[in-house]
């Protein structure tokens, strides 16, 4: 451990770990093996690679030039967003039905947004997840998740939902965190306001040079409570989950994907955010190997980043505004006989009810509902009633990808052809795209009912950046290599071998095996609380 983190480092570890412990009880638990996994949210391998190579996130480069861990390349399976990621690997769900952060819910009738716990609680409840299948069966924890997946605490985005089960959670969420702090309250009230002045002024800058302000005072708040307040927290609390022996913690680091989609992946704000988190991971490491039995800290990326260039800023127009307004344009025929794929030209008959379409501008992704039906449209469908969307769609400069149902399959017009998910490497896609995510995405396609009748990919239009079709800088989401291609860092000497794995419910399995199988739960005979809720 000498090799990873210095003796000061060490030292306070141990004594950290003396004087927690002496305030909290220990938890009854039968593990050997316990967990804490880190979530990365949303920082492109790229840069996690250039941190190691060039040591500016010293203790992540030591940590795998030392040898003691490995980092490795991982395909989650499409799309990279957050959510799908998370169902995949709490619960293991392969097809879980959910096409992006944001979505128009046919089953609801209603847009989506898994940053509002109401609706994230209601799909957490229609994933149809058996018990005990979660990786947190048993007494685990999850700080920042959107899921609770059966964890015993209840800080995640849907338990937000009941202002009475929070009530109810303060107390235990509220244990030991005055122990476990690491700053006196003093100094952390003078680093949180110096803090709270530096974001309000660069948030003042930034809004004036580009003269809007649409998302500036979210993101202000964003940074003060959720970076600063709620990161603190939630780290502080997995440092004593620790001390106490939570058999599996997952702790989920939101800021920098918070600051990518404001700011941009490569600004300094973003990448001051991964100096930062690099000193959080040396803390957990250490107190990681101080408390016994010690646990494996395994950390991943669940997508990556790429600059975003907003549609509405390079043309004047939004995409709803291109898409359904404007002279009508005619759809070519070569791409209607490949639409049809051999069946007869359909006719549209107008028996049909009248609805207004609904365009989610999901980043540098958009799924387009024409109908507000419970199905979603099909390429006859789509031919019959929509050809003046579909070529207005597929003849703009900032579109690269339109991706659609047809028949039981899905396919990608690209280019000016139509292409289904074994003919994408003969397809004219830009090099910033995976021709591996986007045969991926097609394979899913036919199983995410709640997707757009239209999936709109922004053209790539420079080096690690596309249009995008949301106000903001940095994107994800999309089909290109930096966004799909994620990171996993695992202790060498595990056990299990996490290299190569190809999509997240591999590494939902993997850790299963060796962190949950055959565990009995914890026992918690002075915390009562979970049960009455």
């Amino acid at each position: 451990m000498s090799e990873v983190i210095n003796p000061q480092l060490q030292a306070w570890a141990r004594d950290y770990v003396w004087r927690v412990g002496s305030k909290v009880g220990s938890l009854s638990d039968s593990r050997q093996r316990k967990l804490l996994a880190v979530h990365l949210d949303g920082v492109p391998k790229s840069q996690l690679d250039e941190a190691v190579r060039t040591g500016w996130m010293p203790f992540l480069s030591r940590l795998v030039t030392s040898g003691a861990y490995a980092l490795d390349d991982a395909f989650w399976g499409s799309p990279a967003s957050t959510p799908f990621f998370q169902a995949g690997f709490l619960y293991g769900l392969r097809h879980p039905n959910l096409p992006a952060y944001s979505w128009f819910d046919r089953e609801l009738g209603r847009k989506v947004q898994m940053n509002t716990p109401t609706d994230t609680l209601a799909v957490e409840s229609r994933l149809g997840c058996r018990s005990g299948t979660s990786l947190l069966s048993g007494g685990g924890h999850t700080y920042f998740s959107l899921f609770q997946a059966e964890a015993n605490n209840r800080l995640c985005m849907s338990t937000l939902a009941s202002y009475k089960v929070m009530a109810r959670s303060f107390k235990y969420e509220m244990e030991g965190i005055l122990t476990a702090r690491t700053q006196t309250p003093l100094s952390y009230v003078r680093s949180l306001g110096r803090d709270a002045w530096n974001s309000f002024t660069e948030i003042y800058r930034w809004g004036r040079a580009l003269q809007d302000w649409r998302h500036e005072g979210g993101f202000l708040m964003s940074r003060v409570l959720l970076q600063r307040l709620g990161w603190s927290f939630a780290h502080t609390k997995a440092l004593v989950d620790m001390v106490r022996g939570v058999p599996a913690v997952y702790l989920v680091y939101g800021n920098y994907d918070e600051v990518a989609h404001r700011r941009g992946p490569c600004s300094t704000q973003a990448l001051s955010e991964l100096q930062r988190v690099d000193a959080y991971l040396a803390e957990l490491y250490a107190v990681a190997q101080a408390v016994q039995p010690g646990y494996d800290l395994i950390f991943f990326t669940d997508h990556g980043h790429v600059d975003s260039h907003p549609i509405e800023q390079r043309g004047g127009q939004r995409l709803e505004d291109i898409l359904l307004r404007g002279a009508p344009v005619p759809l070519s025929e070569d791409i209607t006989r490949a639409l049809l794929d051999g069946r007869p030209q359909p006719v549209d008959t107008g028996l049909h009810a009248p609805s207004e379409p609904v365009v989610v501008e999901s980043g540098n992704f958009s799924h387009v509902y024409l109908t507000r039906e419970r199905e979603p449209l099909e390429a006859v469908q789509l031919v019959a009633r929509y050809p003046e969307v579909l070529a207005r769609a597929m003849g703009h400069p900032d579109i690269g990808i339109v991706a659609l149902r047809r028949g039981d399959s899905a396919v990608a017009i690209i280019g000016g052809g139509v292409y289904g998910p074994e003919e994408i490497d003969s397809a004219p896609l830009d090099g910033e795209f995976s021709r591996r995510a986007v045969a991926d995405f097609l394979r899913e396609l036919p199983l995410m009912p709640t997707a757009g009748d239209l999936v709109l990919y922004g053209q790539a239009v420079s080096r690690g950046g596309t249009v995008g079709f949301a106000w903001e800088f940095g994107s994800h989401g999309g089909l290109t290599r930096t966004e799909t291609n994620s990171l996993i860092c695992w202790p060498t000497h595990l056990p299990v071998d996490l290299s190569g794995l190809s999509h997240v419910t591999q590494l939902h399995e993997r850790l299963s095996e060796l962190y949950r199988d055959g565990a009995r739960p914890v026992e918690r005979p002075e915390e009562r609380w979970a049960e009455a809720t």
